[in-house]
C-alpha cells in the first residue's frame, strides 16, 4: 500500500490549510494566517481565492509590493473576478500609481458597471489628475447604485463648481439640489479612514515632502512675554500624530489632545507630550468635556469643518477669560461664500467669517496674517494664521 497522498486528500488538507487561515485572519493572527494560505497554496497551487486572501493579510502586514504579487496571480487565474479587480485597484493606489489603479477600477466597471465604490474610486483618481467634469459624472454614477451619500456627496460639492466651468454646463449650480451644496462638514468616517490610513507615514509625507510648518507658524503666533509666556493647560484640536505636542509641552503645565483617528492618537501617545488624548469629534468633544483650558490650538484642522461656529462656541465655553485661540485655515477668496470646498476636498474660509465668528463668541483679534501653510502639486497654499484671546 502506498504512502503518497492522493489528489483529493493533498485537496482537502489544502482546503483545511485555507479554512483554518480564514479563521486565523480573522482573529488577527497576521502572521499564523499568512503561514496557513502560503500552505493551502503550496498544497494547490494557483488557487485565486487562496491568492486573494494571502494579497490581504501582506497588505494588513503594510507589504504592499508583496500583496500586488499575489493578487496579480490571483486576477491571472481568475481575471473575471470583480472584487479582485478592485482590490488591485486600491492596492495600486497605496503603491502611489494612480494611472494603474484607474484602469483596475475601469475593468471592474467593465465587468460591473453598477460597482458604486469603483464609481467612487475612480472619481477620487480623475479629481486627482484634474479631470473635475469627469470625476462629478463618477460621484453621480455612485450615488444613482446605492454608493455611500453621504460620501460622494461631499466629493460631488468639492468638484461640482469648477467641473461645469470646465465642461461649460451649470451641472455643479446649486439650483442642481442638495447634491451639489457643501455639507457643514468632511463626513466623519472619510476623516478618520483618511488619517488611519496615513498615519504611518504622515509626518515624513506631510512635512517632507509638502514642507508642511503649519506647527511651527501657530507657535510662533504665541507671545513669549518676559522669560517666557506659560500656559496651565492647553488643548491641541485635530492634533493627529502630535507635530504640536513637542512645541507646546516646554511652554504649558499640561497638554491634551483630541482627534478622529485612533492610529493618529497611537502616534502621539508615544511622544510621552500629552496628559489626555481623546478620540472623537473636535466641536462635540469642546462642547462636553469638563476640562478648562486657557490656550487651545488647532492646526490645519478646520480644512475638514466648513462651519465653523460650533467650534467657536465650543472653545468659548472652555476657555477662560484672557485664554488664546490659535488656529488655521486655507483662504477662501472674497468672491465665495464664508466658507468654500474646494476639489482638494479641504475647506477655505473667509477672513471677515473668522472675524464674524470671532466677534459673536465673545473673541478678540490680537493677529490675523498670510502664509503659506504648505505645498501642494508643487504650488503654495495660502492661508490665514490667526490668534483670538478670550475676553
Amino acid at each position: 500500500m502506498s504512502d503518497t497522498p492522493t489528489a483529493d486528500a493533498t485537496f482537502e488538507a489544502g482546503r483545511a490549510a485555507f479554512l483554518d487561515g480564514l479563521q486565523a485572519f480573522e482573529a488577527g493572527d497576521l502572521a499564523r494566517a499568512e503561514a496557513l494560505f502560503t500552505e493551502a497554496l503550496r498544497l494547490v497551487p494557483g488557487r485565486p481565492s487562496a491568492l486573494a486572501n494571502l494579497a490581504a493579510v501582506q497588505v494588513r502586514l503594510n507589504r504592499p509590493a508583496d500583496a500586488r504579487v499575489s493578487l496579480e496571480r490571483a486576477l491571472a487565474a481568475a481575471p473575471e473576478d470583480v472584487q479582485a479587480w478592485f482590490d488591485h485597484g486600491e492596492l495600486l493606489q497605496v503603491l502611489q500609481r494612480p494611472v494603474d489603479a484607474l484602469k483596475s477600477y475601469e475593468r471592474v466597471l467593465a465587468l460591473d458597471a453598477r460597482h458604486a465604490a469603483a464609481w467612487t474610486q475612480r472619481g477620487s483618481l480623475l479629481k486627482d489628475m484634474g479631470r473635475l467634469a469627469d470625476a462629478g459624472e463618477c460621484f453621480r454614477q455612485a450615488l444613482a447604485h446605492g454608493g455611500d451619500a453621504e460620501l460622494n456627496r461631499y466629493f460631488l460639492a468639492s468638484v461640482a463648481p469648477r467641473a461645469a466651468a470646465e465642461s461649460g454646463s451649470d451641472n455643479g449650480s446649486s439650483s442642481h439640489g442638495d447634491a451639489t451644496a457643501a455639507p457643514a462638514n468632511a463626513p466623519r468616517r472619510y476623516v478618520q479612514a483618511l488619517f488611519d490610513s496615513y498615519a504611518e507615514g504622515f509626518d515624513e509625507h506631510l512635512v517632507g515632502k509638502l514642507g508642511y510648518r503649519t506647527p511651527q507658524l501657530i507657535a510662533a503666533l504665541l507671545p513669549e512675554g518676559t522669560g517666557g509666556a506659560r500656559w496651565h493647560a492647553a488643548l491641541d484640536l485635530g492634533c493627529g500624530t502630535g507635530l504640536m505636542g513637542p512645541l507646546l509641552a516646554p511652554r504649558c503645565d499640561t497638554v491634551d489632545g483630541v482627534d478622529l483617528s485612533p492610529r493618529m492618537l497611537d502616534k502621539a501617545r508615544a511622544l510621552g507630550c500629552y496628559r489626555h488624548l481623546v478620540q472623537g469629534d473636535v466641536a462635540e468633544h469642546l462642547m462636553h468635556t469638563g476640562e478648562r483650558h486657557d490656550l487651545v490650538v488647532a492646526a490645519d484642522v478646520f480644512v475638514y469643518i466648513g462651519d465653523l461656529a460650533p467650534v467657536f462656541a465650543g472653545v468659548a465655553r472652555v476657555l477662560a477669560a484672557g485664554g488664546l485661540f490659535a488656529f488655521s485655515v486655507e483662504e477662501a477668496a472674497a468672491a465665495t461664500a464664508r466658507y468654500e470646498l474646494r476639489a482638494s476636498s479641504r475647506y477655505a474660509h473667509r477672513e471677515d467669517y473668522l472675524r464674524e465668528l470671532a466677534e459673536a463668541h465673545g473673541f478678540d483679534v490680537r493677529t490675523l496674517k498670510r502664509a503659506t501653510l504648505r505645498h501642494e502639486q508643487r504650488q503654495p497654499i495660502g492661508g490665514l494664521l490667526v490668534l483670538l484671546v478670550r475676553r
